[in-house]
């Protein structure tokens, strides 16, 4: 007997490192009174990056049966994102009475839910946001004699909700915090008092201070599988750059890349030729009840990419001459002529399968739940689904109404399916 599987689901999986991206925004300054006046203070930049890493493709395979609070994936510190950078390069050319006709700044802003989440369009899952200071706040305070504006040159803060001004560098956000819907980080550079007044006590620094996110995909409820994810709105992560200007970034969480795929089951062989052996020559003219033969184990082998709970087959017989009691109908093997009397039982722990093409035999679990949603080979998780095949004689086996005796072969097509 051949068993020709025509079912089975595959989900492909894998991660491409994004191309990194970012727009540049620079411009030169100048002081605009004083005896500098028109002279460069010097030249400063912000650089936002536009990696976008909901678009690049991945593929999880993530169960119901995770708990909620999974960290399905993660990105570190510079994988989701480039770095957010404020720089500024000084001329050397002092100023005086303060006016400048340059800063450069950087800010990002978070929009989520009060679950302290970021919405995704699967309701099943969202993101978790945090940032990094990643450069102390910088002053020249013995100038001032003390804390001051005046002797700060790098300023940074943050809101979430509470407003935390100067945090130390490596200093980590929650940019979705619990409670709180929106949340914000920022950096400033400007110019400083380098000594006291009325001499050109005033310059650009030559200073760089940037900010760094990582970010998890998190399981938060019942997944919907219901398409790639994305965001609900370009403002779920925005950033602004300051300088001589200001401009916004929209949509730094923008793309349709991930999607969420539920445990699968397929066959790893789809063909297979089961060996039935010898029926006895002496009953070829058997005449009554039933005759059974020994049975055959029918071994279909799974593999999973994840926990499944049930695992159904279908069967079909693709006989031209279909069977009156839902067994597979047999043929010889020279011409292929219907063999009459003689058919092959199917059966599962001992009980019968129709070989109908309507019912279905749920062979229940298979596979075990995936340890890594985005661990690869996919399908990773291997099983077997035992049935079994017997010869059943109920009449004398003939060919065109003669006895007949040789070869015989049958074949169905096989259906699987999951939940």
């Amino acid at each position: 007997m051949k068993v020709v599987a025509c079912a089975g689901v595959v989900v492909g999986a894998g991660g491409i490192t994004p191309p990194v991206e970012a727009t540049t925004y620079s411009a030169d300054g100048f002081w605009s009174n004083g005896p500098s006046l028109g002279q460069p203070a010097g030249n400063c930049t912000v650089i936002i990056p536009d990696d976008r890493p909901l678009s690049v493709p991945q593929t999880f395979v993530v169960g119901s049966d995770i708990p909620d609070g999974t960290e399905i994936f993660s990105w570190g510190y510079g994988e989701a994102f480039s770095d957010i950078v404020v720089s500024c390069v000084s001329s050397g050319i002092g100023g005086a009475n303060g006016d400048i006709d340059i800063y450069a700044a950087s800010s990002v802003y978070v929009n989520g839910d009060s679950r302290g989440y970021i919405p995704l369009s699967d309701s099943g899952f969202a993101l978790k946001l945090w940032g990094r200071f990643n450069t102390a706040p910088g002053n020249n305070y013995s100038v001032c004699g003390g804390v001051s504006v005046n002797c700060q040159y790098y300023i940074t803060s943050y809101a979430n909700p509470s407003f935390v001004n100067e945090p130390a560098a490596n200093t980590e956000i929650d940019l979705t915090p619990t409670g709180a819907s929106s949340a914000s980080m920022s950096q400033t550079m400007r110019k400083y008092w380098i000594s006291a007044p009325p001499s050109l006590n005033q310059l650009l620094p030559t200073y760089t201070g940037s900010f760094s996110f990582r970010m998890a995909l998190i399981k938060v409820g019942t997944p919907q599988y219901n398409g790639p994810l994305h965001t609900s709105s370009t403002a779920a992560f925005s950033a602004r750059a300051t300088i001589k200007g200001t401009y916004n970034v929209y949509g730094l969480l923008d793309g349709s890349g991930i999607t969420i795929a539920p445990p699968a089951c397929q066959l790893r062989t789809t063909d297979y030729t089961i060996p039935m052996g010898r029926w006895a020559a002496d009953a070829i003219t058997y005449v009554g009840g039933p005759a059974y033969g020994s049975q055959v184990p029918v071994n279909l082998s799974l593999e999973c990419s994840g926990k499944v709970d049930h695992v159904r087959f279908r069967f079909e017989d693709t006989g031209t001459t279909l069977s009156g009691n839902n067994n597979i109908s047999l043929y010889d093997t020279s011409g292929g002529n219907k063999v009459d009397g003689l058919e092959i039982e199917l059966l599962y722990n001992g009980m019968k399968v129709n070989v109908d093409n309507t019912t279905v035999t749920d062979t229940g679990s298979h596979g075990a739940t995936k340890v890594s949603p985005a661990s690869l080979p996919l399908y990773d998780s291997v099983g077997t689904a035992a049935f079994q095949a017997r010869y059943v004689q109920s009449a004398a086996v003939t060919r065109a109404g003669a006895d007949y005796t040789g070869p015989v072969t049958g074949k169905v097509n096989m259906y699987v399916t999951y939940d």
